[in-house]
């Protein structure tokens, strides 16, 4: 069993006690009483976007060792200019979960996105109640018309979906389901491998009309500007942010990065 097949392994069981315990039907009702307020979403709109994440733990690196307090990161990260947030709320392997979303969202104004391995409705609905703007939805864990079906609940949920592609197949998987928001995830979430070349060449698979957001193993500027000049409209950058001692310095330097390398693909 690989690391991401054990990851859904552990989800599973998760799912099943929690919708025991809270109904779908319940979260729909949930909505239908008081839906939280949406913020608007960054991505798209024409020039570089920087989300920055926080996350406790991976399975590649263990416990993360924050530079600072979850406050001062996160104003870090607004002061810096990050467009979005990321926060990672998957249980056993990386040591997140709702209540960091909540809290994340209590301290910043920016919008959010849940990161997670997400594969039933009950986790969109369950996404879209704790009030998240977009999410994730993974295209090695999900088949076309799975994708397909969730992207268009995710419309009807007014959720931005980041679709997350690895290979080409992948690629043509996610735009043949509808996605045109695309994140290139520069690890191997089988082996857990990673390669920054993996977003440069697959950009070339990417069609002219996709936004393209490249994930994991970003360490500094100078890989935000190579991103930047193929024509990748954004990245998503946890580890590295969340280790600074000055995370607004280096999220500013990340972003002005990206908006003086960022080249338009048409």
């Amino acid at each position: 069993m690989d690391i991401l097949e054990k990851i859904l392994a552990a989800k599973r069981k998760r799912l099943s006690k929690l919708e025991a315990e809270v109904p779908l039907a319940k979260l729909w009702q949930s909505l239908e009483d008081a839906a939280p307020e949406l913020r608007t979403w960054p991505l798209g709109k024409g020039r570089f976007e920087l989300i920055a994440e926080i996350k406790r733990a991976s399975p590649s690196v263990g416990k993360i060792a924050w530079g600072l307090s979850l406050p001062a990161i996160l104003e870090g990260y607004l002061q810096g200019g990050a467009g979005a947030l990321s926060v990672l709320t998957e249980e056993d392997f990386f040591q997140g979960g709702l209540s960091d979303f909540h809290e994340v969202r209590r301290l910043s104004p920016l919008p959010m996105l849940r990161k997670d391995f997400i594969f039933t409705e009950y986790q969109l609905v369950e996404s879209r109640v704790h009030g998240a703007d977009a999410i994730l939805l993974i295209a090695a864990v999900l088949d076309e018309k799975t994708l397909k079906k969730f992207l268009k609940l995710a419309d009807e949920l007014s959720l931005k979906t980041l679709v997350e592609c690895h290979d080409s197949s992948e690629i043509d998987k996610a735009v043949s389901a509808g996605a045109r928001c695309l994140g290139i995830n520069n690890r191997n979430l089988r082996t857990f491998e990673v390669s920054l070349e993996t977003t440069l060449e697959l950009m070339d698979s990417v069609p002219r009309d996709c936004t393209v957001i490249s994930e994991s193993g970003i360490k500094g500027p100078e890989e935000i500007i190579r991103l930047a000049n193929a024509g990748v409209a954004g990245a998503l950058v946890g580890e590295s942010c969340l280790r600074q001692a000055n995370p607004a310095d280096y999220v500013r330097q990340l972003v002005d990065a990206g908006r003086m390398g960022y080249r338009l693909r048409f």
